[in-house]
Formats: structure tokens, sequence, C-alpha cells
């Protein structure tokens, strides 16, 4: 009887153990908004005091931000992402959002108006949203 036990145990703990290291990062459009911003003043925000700014978009747990702005540049990686830099108002600095090659619409050109949707991971030289999705 313990036998038994220990193995379903053993088996159990190994399958579940199994499915969450093979398990898939959630994406973006897999967790639910909780801030809205444009591009400008999600930057002004981070400039005028980053902890308050990276509490409330960053916190503490993945947290999915909203952003609208206009397309400075699209820069094609070569590890298959696609960097998609919004336009702030601010020469230095913009919005980054990092796309995977397939998720970028082909219409999408600098000057284009856009709304995305990604997970804020604070602000470097530029605000950077990471697992970024279109909003349609």
């Amino acid at each position: 009887m313990i036998a038994v036990a220990v193995t379903i145990a053993v088996v159990g703990g190994g399958t579940y153990a199994y499915l969450e290291y093979s398990r898939d990062v959630a994406g973006a459009d897999e967790l639910p908004v909780k801030v809205t911003a444009t591009a400008e003043a999600l930057l002004q925000e981070f400039q005028a005091d980053e902890q308050a700014a990276t509490a409330k978009y960053v916190g503490h747990k993945e947290q999915v931000v909203k952003v609208s702005g206009t397309i400075r540049s699209l820069d094609r990686q070569d590890d298959g992402h696609v960097n998609v830099v919004l336009e702030t108002g601010d020469a230095l600095a913009g919005v980054v959002c990092e796309f995977a090659r397939a998720d970028v619409p082909d219409t999408w050109r600098p000057g284009s108006p856009v709304t995305v949707i990604g997970i804020c991971t604070g602000m470097l030289m530029d605000v950077v949203l990471v697992r970024c999705k279109a909003v349609e």
C-alpha cells in the first residue's frame, strides 16, 4: 500500500513539475488591461517620478498597459522580434514595444497611429513594453 501511494505521489508530482516547467509565459492578450495611457503621458510620468510610475505601470506582478501613439520607427531584430518605437515628443526617449515578428500588422509604417497592449518592464532610456499585441 505504501509503495503504491509513493508511486502515485512521484508520478503526480513529476507530471505537475513537467507541465509547469514547459508552460509558456502569458501574452499581453491573455491578461486584463490595468492601465491605459498615451505614449507621451507614459514617458512623462516616468520622467517626472520614476518610482511612482514603476509602482503604477510595472507593479509587483505582471500587468498589461494599453498605449496609443504614433509609430516613430520599426526595428526588425535578428532574433525574430520587432521593436516598434512610439513617438513621445522627446527626441531622446520613446516607448519601445517589443513584438514577435508575426504579431506586427503589415500595414504599420512610421507615422501610423496605433494602439498596443504590452507588459511594462520600466524605463531604461525609453519606456519598455514586452510581449506586445496590436489592438484593432
